[in-house]
């Protein structure tokens, strides 16, 4: 047997490797078992565009699988996505020795920007993307490769034309971390505390500022589409006002911000949830859901950074949040005056996710 044709079916079978371990991934729900998972996908495309000779997807693969790695190590989402643009338009100015190695870079840059909006936006992104990954496939001989991104266009096609408003009802909604809060969020998220909580219980909007600023790694915005509908605020307190939030027979109107303190590596971690807050019509148990796994993917990810978390509270002013943290585990442990709930998930729970 000759050695290219060895050597073209030792590509197919990695190429067929690779989409065993992508049927799998899209089977775990743990974050850090999944990009895990994800990184042998990458590498084992790696090794089968090598032996093809494929330069383009040789190189949009090594961006793919640092990427992934990226994400795996870091929580830095944007500077990683910036990062991996630049590196696609390079693959494309130094690698393109014909005209259909363009079609790599261009999709792979297609279904970055897609990742980065709604799941409709998203879907679309990924059929065009795939469609173009598939011709390139077909055109270098990968023809596992273009047999995997049929299935991926095929499926994501169903789901946008036939399941789209059943199973995208509730990945219209988008919960994201943010390190920058402009005076337009400031106002929304006042106008919602004032909403929602009342002007009593309501912080005033440099106070929330001021609190933002120790804490830009755990402020996490709700959107729904493109329109800011609510926001999550981690707060993370010594362990001494953590202990005297559950000694206190009333809730403070501000905390002292020298007891929030930033997140350090390989230390003893107590979060207050300080607030779960959301607009009326979008008190639904999709919301609900979403929040609780966006609260394990949190724990989750300080312990990817070594940040252990040993004390987690709530505060429960409205029914929403009441009813959200008695679903998802949390325990009453104290009634403060003005009918406010404070909540613990017990550590056995924490330490489990």
């Amino acid at each position: 047997m000759e050695i290219g044709l060895i050597i073209f079916i030792i590509a197919q079978v990695f190429g067929i490797i690779s989409w065993l371990l992508l049927i799998y991934s899209y089977t775990r729900e743990d974050i850090d078992k999944l990009l895990f998972v994800q990184i042998l996908v990458c590498l084992f495309d790696f090794i089968s565009y090598l032996l093809l000779g494929a330069d383009a997807g040789l190189f949009i693969c090594l961006i793919e699988l640092l990427k992934t790695i990226f994400y795996y190590k870091s929580n830095k989402d944007h500077i990683i996505f910036c990062f991996c643009l630049v590196a696609y338009l390079v693959v494309g100015l130094f690698s393109i020795r014909h005209w259909f190695a363009i079609l790599p870079v261009l999709g792979s840059i297609i279904d970055s920007f897609g990742t980065s909006k709604d799941s409709k936006t998203a879907n679309i992104c990924s059929i065009i993307s795939n469609t173009l990954w598939t011709i390139y496939d077909i055109l270098i001989l990968s023809y596992i490769g273009a047999f995997n991104d049929i299935v991926v266009v095929i499926c994501n096609i169903l789901i946008l034309f036939r399941g789209y408003s059943r199973l995208m009802k509730i990945s219209k909604f988008r919960i994201i971390k943010t390190n920058y809060l402009t005076k337009k969020n400031i106002d929304d998220i006042f106008d919602l505390d004032k909403k929602n909580y009342g002007v009593d219980n309501t912080w005033d909007k440099n106070y929330q500022l001021d609190v933002f600023k120790r804490n830009k790694d755990s402020f996490f915005i709700i959107k729904y589409k493109h329109d800011l509908v609510g926001y999550i605020n981690y707060l993370n307190i010594t362990f001494d006002e953590f202990e005297k939030m559950k000694r206190r027979k009333v809730y403070p109107d501000y905390l002292d911000e020298s007891q929030i303190i930033p997140f350090k590596a390989n230390k003893k971690t107590y979060i207050l949830i300080e607030s779960i807050n959301i607009k009326p019509e979008f008190d639904k148990e999709e919301t609900i859901e979403l929040i609780n796994k966006k609260l394990h993917n949190f724990i989750k990810l300080k312990r990817r950074q070594r940040i252990y978390i040993h004390g987690l509270l709530g505060i429960g002013l409205t029914s929403f949040q009441k009813e959200l943290y008695e679903k998802i585990g949390f325990n009453k442990i104290k009634k403060y005056k003005d009918n406010i709930n404070l909540y613990e998930l017990p550590y056995e729970v924490i330490y489990k996710i």
